[in-house]
């Protein structure tokens, strides 16, 4: 008799457990979610309920609302597969909303996710960038009908990287020593010298087309956009690769307005605020994932399936 009392009041007890709900309003329930410790599948079950609630509440439901949302991967087929599965289904019946928090990464899957969306949207494909979309993060940017920003969103130029060093640098560095053995004539040996034992022109024939590559695909996102009238899709497309000198530069919501225009760039619209409060809310999970489980999270995909959380990458 004792056994099935004992047993009974487990059960209860997991019923309850089963029934608690977390206000994630709130830090302290957040940070609950792992003092009561809940698994990861448990956890992402309240975020998505959570997210679909700020959704509603910021009146976002009228989009299909996906994300890409990682701090700690570059942009890869990973990314460009969750973002598709996410809209596949869609087929121009909703407008898509892509709330957007990346560095960057490959140009070919930044891409495909742009091309995908404005393809399977009703009409809008808009971007929220609470935070950063820089390098081919703004490059996936380039094809929304609206970019929403606020005083933080940045994006950067599209110039692709080898190792943090950008495509466009070896031929930069080339012309640099040459100018140099202009100069010095007396060491043009040693330049020449250092050239064969470190450059493989082949490389120089990549990098310069890997960099054309970028142009390229951002022209093609620009397509049909009215543009400002000192800008065509050529020209800006060329500036957004190869105008700015470090890689990290802020191109903040007044540049991207002088240069997109203002039909597409909107500051501090409902779709920017709920964008930020997205923000706000993952980055704090972060936070609460690393601090008590030595984990990380990103949100990519869909409001259900887009939580993943991983080890914390070594230091």
């Amino acid at each position: 008799m004792a056994d099935e009392n004992n047993e009974e009041i487990e059960q209860e007890e997991a019923a309850i457990e089963e029934e608690k709900t977390y206000n994630l309003h709130d830090w302290g329930d957040v940070v609950a979610l792992f003092r009561d410790e809940l698994n990861d599948e448990q956890i992402k079950s309240h975020v998505a309920k959570h997210i679909e609630s700020l959704i509603s509440d910021s009146k976002m439901d009228k989009y299909r609302v996906v994300f890409l949302f990682d701090d700690w991967h570059s942009i890869s087929p990973y990314h460009s597969n969750q973002i598709y599965k996410a809209v596949s289904d869609l087929n121009k019946k909703s407008d898509i909303l892509l709330v957007l928090q990346s560095g960057g990464g490959k140009i070919e899957p930044a891409y495909l996710v742009s091309k995908s969306c404005k393809r399977l949207c009703k009409s809008k494909f808009v971007v929220a960038i609470p935070r950063r979309a820089k390098s081919a993060a703004t490059l996936l940017s380039l094809g929304a009908s609206e970019l929403h920003m606020g005083l933080l969103s940045e994006l950067g130029p599209i110039d692709p990287q080898f190792g943090g060093f950008p495509a466009s640098g070896l031929a930069n560095a080339m012309e640099k020593i040459a100018e140099m053995s202009s100069k010095f004539p007396k060491a043009s040996d040693m330049f020449a010298k250092y050239l064969t034992d470190n450059l493989d022109i082949k490389d120089l024939g990549y990098f310069e087309r890997i960099n054309e590559s970028a142009v390229q695909y951002a022209e093609r996102l620009l397509r049909g956009k009215k543009l400002p009238d000192s800008w065509d899709e050529e020209r800006l497309a060329h500036h957004l690769t190869n105008h700015y000198k470090d890689h990290g530069f802020v191109i903040d919501s007044d540049e991207a307005s002088t240069l997109l225009g203002k039909s597409v760039i909107k500051e501090n619209t409902p779709e920017y605020e709920f964008g930020n409060r997205i923000y706000e809310f993952l980055d704090f999970l972060d936070f609460a994932y690393g601090a008590l489980r030595n984990k990380r999270i990103r949100y990519v995909g869909s409001v259900v399936n887009g939580l993943d959380s991983f080890e914390e990458p070594k230091k």
